[in-house]
């Protein structure tokens, strides 16, 4: 068992690296794979879970350590957080069933409220520059010009 410099053991990696499974060994190939599943929601941790896949930290030191693997994921995790963002859309406005008692009503949306809460935090990490992945994508501050009275004021973006 591999320890932390701390003493404490890597518990949530041990978590996800089930006993008894050898290394499934990760090429491109692979990787495509577990993006497109990813890209249409799966979650990296079922996929991982599957016989013959690879363990959630053999995943992660393979795309730390080779930048192909890493740009293939990093793909995966863009097209991700857009199959989220079409999700939140549906949530949003699917109409609720219909309930004999409004308690279940109730339930339901907030059930929703958290389940959009939750996929908006992953999206905004995933995917802070957009579909394409690049920053000079986002868009630019402009400076805006404040009038009070006859004394204006314009306000610029730092770095300005």
């Amino acid at each position: 068992m591999q320890k932390l410099q701390d003493g404490h053991e890597w518990a949530i990696l041990r978590e996800y690296t089930p006993q008894g499974r050898g290394m499934a060994k990760i090429t491109r190939e692979l990787m495509e794979g577990i993006a497109a599943r990813m890209a249409v929601g799966d979650s990296l941790l079922n996929i991982v879970e599957e016989k013959g896949m690879p363990t959630y930290a053999g995943i992660m030191k393979a795309i730390t350590r080779d930048e192909e693997l890493y740009s293939i994921y990093r793909e995966g995790r863009v097209k991700q957080a857009e199959f989220f963002s079409d999700h939140i859309n549906k949530l949003a406005r699917e109409p609720l069933p219909e309930f004999k008692d409004i308690r279940l009503a109730n339930a339901e949306v907030q059930r929703r409220r958290l389940e959009i809460d939750s996929l908006k935090w992953t999206l905004a990490r995933t995917q802070p520059w957009g579909i394409r992945d690049k920053k000079e994508d986002t868009p630019e501050q402009q400076s805006i010009t404040i009038t009070w009275g006859s004394d204006a004021v314009a306000v610029k973006p730092e770095g300005a």
